[in-house]
């Protein structure tokens, strides 16, 4: 049996969904851009965003200038416009995995503590999760954008076990990235790769069957087509 005290997790792709594509189109066509050339600068500059080397309002100027943002194709003004994709990328990480919060609350009801390590701009948290009802469930998060190191360096990881006074091997970290899965280890923590709820819970219940597995998926019969739930049933 494993001494695992402590269970963390990755933000984006664990406990909500990765952005998707129709969001970060409609970011290009906000941008006045093409998303072809949108996309790459989107990805070719989180890191130093999400590490805190470049602000948010440096960042999106960065990338509208690298996707050859017309301004004559925006809505509003350059900086409305900054303002418009800070918050379309707020929310396109906001579709929470309902599966993974019944998980969390099971494993506090089982003395289990819990923790966000994410690669994550300030702006980002304090946009999305600051004033949400997610913190509820969680004791500390440790952001990349607050100590300015990116997962998957150790570095992030030992802050993390430091924050919350535990030993590194106490720690279970989860993420979707194998790279990330892989530096939490080199950084003595236990460490899985969610990919989906059932596959994981299968993982989990072959490598630590000590660690309850409540709530991370709905197996039960699906909702009645046709029926809302405040339509009388006959």
């Amino acid at each position: 049996m494993s001494s695992i005290t402590t269970i963390a997790f990755d933000f984006g792709g664990v406990l909500v969904q990765r952005i998707s594509d129709e969001f970060i189109c409609h970011m290009a066509y906000a941008a006045g851009t093409d998303p072809k050339r949108f996309v790459p600068a989107f990805w070719q500059f989180r890191n130093d965003y999400d590490s805190g080397a470049l602000d948010a309002r440096t960042y999106w100027r960065t990338v509208m200038s690298e996707a050859g943002s017309d301004s004559s194709g925006l809505t509003g003004t350059h900086e409305e416009t900054v303002d418009l994709l800070m918050h379309l990328d707020a929310l396109g990480w906001a579709s929470i995995h309902p599966g993974m919060l019944r998980w969390i609350s099971a494993l506090r009801h089982a003395g289990y503590r819990r923790m966000i390590i994410s690669n994550m701009a300030a702006e980002t948290y304090d946009l999305l999760i600051r004033n949400s009802a997610l913190l509820h469930y969680f004791e500390r998060v440790v952001l990349s954008g607050w100590i300015g190191i990116n997962k998957p360096d150790r570095r992030i990881f030992e802050a993390a076990a430091a924050e919350m006074e535990v030993e590194p091997e106490e720690m279970l970290f989860i993420d979707d990235l194998p790279h990330n899965v892989d530096g939490a280890r080199a950084a003595g923590l236990h460490a899985v790769q969610f990919n989906d709820p059932e596959s994981f819970a299968e993982e989990l219940q072959a490598r630590y069957p000590e660690i309850p597995g409540t709530g991370l998926f709905c197996s039960g019969p699906a909702i009645m087509q046709g029926s809302a739930p405040w339509q009388k049933i006959e």
